[in-house]
Parts: C-alpha cells; structure tokens; sequence
C-alpha cells in the first residue's frame, strides 16, 4: 500500500497507547505528533494542520468527539481516525456524523490502524488538493476584467458567441476577443476545457 506523506497528530491520555503508536508511525517513516488532551492539542496548533489525527472518544477534559467539531468548526483539512474501547453503533454513528474519517474499535490490529492511517493521509492529501486548485481557479478570474467576466457567464451557459455579441451589445469580434483572453488567463485551450475547470472547483455561475 502506497503512504502518502504528512502528519500524524495522536490524541490519547493514554501514555502507552500514544507510545505504541509514534513507534508503529515512525516506522512507517511519517513524522508524528502526541497529546495527551484534546486541549493541548489545539492550544498548539497555531498553523493549520493537514493530515491525519487519530484520537480516542473518551479523553480526560474535551471528548474526542467535541475535538472533532472543533476541528470541523476551523474547517481544518485533518482526516480522523476514531479509537475506542467502549464500540457501539450509536457511538459509531456519532463519530461519522462529528466528521470522523474511520472508527476503529480497540482492541484493532496494527495493521487495521497502519491502513486506516495511509487512507486518512491519502483523503487529506485530496482535500488540501481541491482547495489549492479551488483557490487557483479563484485567483484567475480575478484576473479577468469586468467585461470579460461578463462573456464568461454566457460561455458557460452555452450562449453562442453571435447571441453574446448580440446580448452585451458588441462586435463578434470583440467577444471572440474577450474569449481568447479568458483561455489564455485560465491557460486552457477550450470552452470545454475551461467549464470542466470551473465545475471542479465547485465554483456556480452566480459566484462569477
């Protein structure tokens, strides 16, 4: 199974369970971080966090699951990996609904929690992905003009470029211009190219 990089944060007042992790993450050649409650572990985190945090339901102080809202409410890009020793359906249901990647129930095997931890890494690794691309789609269309936001609106809706000259009261010739600008801007080749680019940012019409 191929390990993606990043960090593994581990949250457990558990002194032995925090141990017996670091040595399995540090073997796996990922740097690792522990805590020993859910407060320390988000005094601490004055840079964002990406990457994998593994903590138990039941911690002394905050609760794991509390952590997890804290940590969806700075909509940090962190995949949670839930462990306990007290498992049920409804706690399960509880952890997925507080925004937990996975729940693992002790006592889990090394190599259940090896794999959790490598498909956390990769689901975090996609989500830091979407908000670089989201933010570079982002940044070029602010690079467009007003006007040329203007055709793109239309070129996204399919609007032949005739109607669009029609409609915004220009030349066609001035709106295959403006066309060929927002490609060069957004660095596609294509109409096609350039609505699949905005579609997978998630970006709607409304919000151009």
């Amino acid at each position: 199974m191929q390990i993606e990089t990043g960090n593994v944060y581990v949250v457990d007042d558990d002194c032995a369970v925090c141990q017996s992790i670091e040595l399995m993450v540090r073997a796996m050649g990922l740097p690792i971080h522990a805590f020993s409650s859910a407060e320390q572990f988000l005094k601490t985190m004055t840079i964002e966090p990406h990457g994998c945090l593994i903590t138990d339901v039941r911690l002394l102080g905050m609760s794991g699951l509390q952590l997890l809202k804290e940590i969806a409410d700075h909509q940090w890009e962190l995949s949670s990996i839930v462990v306990t020793g007290y498992g049920d359906v409804r706690l399960a249901v509880e952890s997925f609904k507080a925004g937990a990647f996975t729940f693992l129930e002790k006592p889990y095997r090394e190599q259940e929690l090896w794999e959790a931890i490598v498909q956390a890494l990769a689901k975090s690794q996609t989500l830091v992905d979407g908000r670089k691309f989201k933010q570079h789609v982002r940044s070029c269309l602010s690079k467009l003009t007003p006007e040329e936001t203007d055709v793109l609106r239309e070129l996204l809706q399919s609007t032949p470029l005739k109607t669009i000259a029609v409609k915004l009261n220009f030349s066609l010739r001035t709106i295959d211009l403006r066309r060929r600008n927002i490609l060069d801007k957004f660095k596609v080749d294509s109409k096609i190219e350039l609505t699949r680019m905005i579609i997978a940012a998630g970006i709607a019409i409304d919000e151009i």
